[in-house]
């Protein structure tokens, strides 16, 4: 699988700590062979993806032509409730 990440997902990536990010990038390597703590969101987020690293969170979407898009990542305790906001922005424009 391809896998492409959202600007905010690069600049999260980034601004992650040398030993974070390692983890991260083992977990995405990991993610585009499909393995990984990953699980269906339900409700509001039906139709993502989310990938666990330890208390972080990405949020994802499975596009045609086996793609990955990276759509959101943050830590447990805030990464629905934004990109549920964002979601919500999105669909008032």
């Amino acid at each position: 699988m391809r896998i492409l990440a959202s600007e905010q997902v690069q600049l999260w990536l980034v601004a992650l700590p040398p030993q974070t990010k390692r983890r991260v990038r083992l977990a995405l390597r990991g993610l585009a062979v499909g393995r990984g703590d990953i699980q269906a969101l339900r409700g509001k987020l039906d139709g993502f993806n989310r990938l666990r690293i330890g208390g972080l969170r990405i949020v994802f979407s499975e596009r045609p032509g086996r793609l990955v898009h990276l759509e959101y990542a943050d830590s447990r305790d805030l990464v629905y409730e934004n990109f549920l906001r964002i979601l919500q922005y999105r669909s008032s424009q």
